[in-house]
Order: C-alpha cells, then structure tokens, then sequence
C-alpha cells in the first residue's frame, strides 16, 4: 500500500510531473548521425551475428535440440570413461596410489545414480530460470519504470 503522507514520495511525484513538462531536446546532429549509422551496422547484420532472440524460431529450436544432444552425450559419456580407465589399470598396477585413486573413481562414478544427474541437471536449470526470471522482474521495476507511473519509460 501505498503511503501518501510520505513527503519524499511527495517530492519524487512532483519532479517528475515538473519533468514530463520540460520541452523535448534534440539530439546534436554528430551524435544523431553516429546513431543512425549504428542502427544501419545492425541492420545489416546477418542473423546469426544477432541477438538470440532475433535469430529465426527454426535456428533457434535447431540450437536448443542440439545443446540438449550434446548434454545427453556428456551424460552418456559417464560410462564411456569409466571403459576407457580399464587399460589403464595395467599400466598402474605397479603404482599403489594410483591402483586406489581408480578403484576410487570407479566406485563413485558407478555409485551415483543417473537419476540423481537428471535431477541435479533439472534443478540447476530451474534455479538458471529463477534467476533469469528475478533479473527480468528487477530490470523491469527499477529501470523501466522506477516511479511506478505505467507509462514504461
């Protein structure tokens, strides 16, 4: 709720309706031109030197399937290592340490469970999400429209 015997909240209400008053100033004409130009460089970029957001909806499902192949192959690739430490068992044998450190790596490599990776991946990416999502929110509130006018600007 909203306090309206705040003075200061008085105050902000006030500059800011004194401001929206003020006439308009135009641009110096140096700066206009360098603008102008930069809008046209961007322009003329191609799509996949954009924003993401700007690329076409088909390159960009094309990319997400293909972030979603390649993490399923970096969790499939689990196994793929622990094959691979077996040659190298013979090399170690006479290396106590080293013996150990594999068994080591074996055994906790093979003791978690690929749900539990599935479930960390979906966590980290809802909180990734969270987060994206709060930053939005804060980019929104206090930059857009920081005196809570409506008006966006």
């Amino acid at each position: 709720m909203i306090d309206h015997d705040d003075p200061l909240r008085e105050i902000e209400q006030r500059t800011h309706r004194l401001l929206q008053r003020q006439p308009l100033r135009s641009a110096p004409t140096s700066l206009e031109a360098r603008v102008w130009s930069e809008l046209g460089r961007l322009a003329a970029l191609p799509w996949w030197r954009r924003n993401f957001s700007q690329w076409p909806l088909a390159a960009r499902a094309a990319f997400l399937i293909a972030c979603a192949g390649m993490s399923a192959l970096t969790l499939a690739g689990n196994a793929r290592i622990i094959a691979t430490l077996a040659p190298f068992r013979r090399l170690a044998e006479s290396f106590t340490w080293v013996t150990a450190a594999i068994e080591a790596l074996e055994s906790i490599a093979r003791a978690i469970p690929a749900a539990w990776i599935y479930e960390v991946s979906a966590i980290a990416v809802l909180l990734y999400g969270a987060i994206f999502a709060l930053g939005i929110v804060a980019y929104r509130s206090l930059y857009l429209d920081p005196l809570g006018s409506g008006s966006g600007t």
